[in-house]
């Protein structure tokens, strides 16, 4: 059987509409990517059918290399040793500079892109937390707070109706959800069902530093005077660590997930990643994403505007932003993603 070509390394952004059937290129041959036009009579390779279950936006594989036909699922990145270069037209963006405000120094993109260096938040006893990312910026999915415990205990909390999925920046020490410990270290995810609610227990020393992000997006938590008992027990496991062996490759990239639809039944993905030396050729989502800076420094590009990064630094990308983070540090950058629908992030156009 002859082999299918690569008709483009990028999906094809196309619009569906619920109910209708389409014949996906599987081949790589027909001049209607990513639909069939009969070019692969004679190479053994047949067309997919498949039926729109809904109306909207939708990225199908032009590289045949995808494993779930007619979905793009990343496999393009594969194509390459690198993730890509940057477009030309992109170099002589407009550097937008840091602006004080009330949340603390923003860059304002294109536009509801934004980069935010975070202030010091309110503060509840031990806890002091500061809303990062809500409605009022663009957002329609996703909220985000930045918060830091001292060593002690934190208030009971609940995001009522919420995902919450956390991500620990540094210290170590637990998380109570209902009547559930978890034990969690820097550079963990963990996952709080909807109208569940949790608190965190900082060990003594350095500063338990975390990032939690809400769907459907909303304002700061409940502050509770007593723990629900509330645990839902179809969702076992909610700690995930950093682990090497979970990494997965986008060319000279890597990321791993930490929180997804897959294991936690959630339409939030939340995932770490790492960025060498480089800067990415621009693309865009179909998702709502956020991105929290962990180490190292770069720049964040967007069509017409760039803005200087460093660690702490939050970002802001609104579905089909384009954009592209660029690492100028020689040990690379880490950064923790989050963003709806869930998706793997390295399915992109």
């Amino acid at each position: 059987m002859t082999k299918a070509v690569v008709a483009a390394v990028k999906p094809c952004l196309v619009e569906l509409v619920a109910g209708r059937t389409y014949f996906w290129c599987a081949c790589g041959r027909s001049s209607k990517q990513p639909y069939c036009d009969g070019s692969h009579k004679g190479t053994g390779i047949e067309p997919l059918a498949f039926k729109a279950e809904e109306n909207g936006d939708a990225l199908l594989c032009a590289c045949k290399r995808t494993r779930g036909g007619p979905w793009c699922d990343g496999s393009h990145n594969a194509l390459s040793d690198s993730y890509g270069e940057p477009m030309d037209a992109a170099t002589d963006a407009e550097t937008v500079t840091f602006v004080e405000t009330p949340e603390g120094a923003r860059a304002q993109l294109d536009s509801d892109c934004f980069v935010l260096r975070p202030g010091s938040g309110k503060q509840f006893g031990r806890l002091r937390m500061q809303q990062t990312i809500g409605p009022g910026d663009g957002a329609k999915h996703i909220s985000q707070f930045a918060g830091q415990l001292e060593a002690g205990t934190s208030p009971v909390l609940r995001f009522a109706g919420s995902d919450a999925a956390l991500f620990i920046v540094s210290g170590t020490g637990k998380i109570e959800i209902g009547a559930r410990s978890f034990d969690l270290a820097a550079h963990s995810g963990a996952y709080v069902r909807a109208s569940e609610a949790f608190r965190l227990i900082a060990d003594s020393g350095q500063p338990f530093v975390f990032n939690i992000s809400v769907c459907p997006l909303g304002p700061m938590p409940e502050i509770l005077d007593d723990m629900p008992a509330g645990f839902d027990t179809s969702v076992p496991i909610r700690i995930v660590p950093l682990d090497p062996a979970k990494r997965s490759a986008m060319a000279d990239r890597f990321y791993q997930v930490l929180v997804d639809g897959e294991h936690h039944g959630t339409q939030v993905t939340q995932f770490i990643g790492h960025i060498p030396l480089s800067r990415a050729a621009h693309h865009h989502h179909l998702y709502e994403e956020t991105l929290l800076v962990l180490s190292g420094d770069g720049i964040m590009w967007t069509d017409r505007t760039k803005a200087a990064l460093k660690a702490g630094d939050v970002i802001f990308l609104p579905r089909k932003q384009s954009h592209s983070v660029e690492c100028t540090s020689p040990e690379g950058m880490l950064l923790v993603g989050v963003f709806y629908p869930s998706m793997s992030p390295a399915i992109n156009y």
